[in-house]
């Protein structure tokens, strides 16, 4: 009976021998162990050559995997690294790029203002422009006006001597013509001087006083009327000198206007130069903080591609380095099967069965 059992183990033991070693032909690194095992069959003491064979690699595999290991925690830890240095400069960028923006309406109303500033300082000048031209076309009308003025006074005055020379003709025993020369002289002084005269009404009645018969009949009356048109043409120079006077303070006036305008046109294009210097100013400041915000929105954008890569690939690094160690294991698996046959189970059977294995 106890025979039986010891066979039936022996077969038992065999068969799963046999089972194992079937298990590890089928594997890629297990054919290469089974025919590098098959090669060194062939030779005096195998086993044991076998055996310290199979102990090596399985402590160089253990080796190597504790070394990949160690490598493929390393880079994941460098990822860490790099993920949090990613993180720490698209915090920056966003940070940066708030700033910016947030300084943006500022600059914005300042440049708007600049530029409000100088399209109201360039209306204030063309409005004095227009001044200027008002001012000049209302003195050239004075003036105009000022000039017929005095060329009607003096007409007047000197067609009021002329009548005076006429009208002592009137206290010579023979007037001669006089009368009708008075009286043409008359109508012809009314029409081309004293037509808009405020000395008008007074001459025309002193020339029909000297054509009064009555009246120039008489040296004493005709004498009186020279007299009067003596003080008459002393009045009118009296306001020939004061339109004299209200035409050169008139003039100065303007000219001060004139003077008054320029300057202040001067100092508003100053005021001009000014504002627009800090509107460019303004503006260039504006530009560098959108560039800067779009540039901080750069970095950002980057980085995130830049994570985005580095995640695919320490993720393939790891995933590689996990299928390596899952490999390493199996092959490593294999071995101590192999070290556990030759070292407890390893009889001519095993040999047998090693060698008849098709790998």
């Amino acid at each position: 009976m106890k025979i039986i059992i010891i066979i039936t183990l022996l077969i038992c033991i065999q068969s799963q021998e046999s089972e194992m070693l079937q298990q590890i032909a089928q594997n890629s690194f297990g054919r290469q162990i089974l025919q590098t095992i098959q090669l060194e069959l062939t030779q005096e003491n195998a086993a044991r050559q076998i055996y310290t064979m199979l102990n090596k690699l399985f402590y160089d595999l253990r080796d190597e995997d504790a070394r990949s290991s160690k490598a493929n925690g390393e880079r994941q830890a460098q990822c860490s690294d790099q993920f949090q240095l990613i993180n720490q400069i698209q915090e920056k960028a966003v940070v940066a790029k708030a700033d910016y923006e947030r300084q943006i309406p500022g600059k914005q109303e300042e440049l708007l203002n600049k530029l409000g500033q100088v399209e109201q300082k360039n209306a204030e000048i063309q409005r004095n422009d227009q001044l200027q031209i008002k001012f000049q076309e209302e003195r050239r009308k004075d003036h105009e006006t000022y000039e017929r003025k005095r060329d009607e006074l003096i007409g007047l005055i000197n067609g009021l001597k002329q009548a005076q020379q006429i009208i002592r003709q009137l206290q010579t025993p023979h007037p001669g013509g006089a009368l009708v020369q008075l009286k043409e002289h008359h109508q012809q002084l009314l029409k081309s001087y004293a037509q808009n005269s405020e000395f008008k009404e007074m001459t025309s009645l002193l020339m029909e006083l000297c054509s009064d018969s009555k009246i120039h009949s008489d040296n004493d009356n005709v004498q009186v009327i020279v007299d009067i048109i003596n003080d008459l043409i002393e009045s009118i120079y009296d306001v020939q000198k004061r339109e004299m006077y209200a035409e050169d303070w008139a003039e100065k006036f303007f000219q001060q206007d004139l003077l008054r305008l320029s300057k202040e046109n001067v100092r508003l294009q100053g005021q001009i130069t000014d504002d627009q210097v800090a509107a460019d100013f303004a503006q260039q400041r504006l530009d560098d903080l959108q560039q800067q915000a779009s540039l901080q929105q750069i970095i950002y954008d980057n980085k995130e591609i830049e994570r985005k890569s580095f995640e695919i690939a320490c993720k393939e690094d790891n995933n590689a380095a996990e299928q390596t160690r899952l490999s390493r294991n199996e092959q490593i698996q294999i071995v101590l099967q192999l070290l556990e046959l030759f070292e407890n189970n390893f009889n001519d059977r095993t040999r047998t069965a090693l060698l008849q294995i098709v790998v």
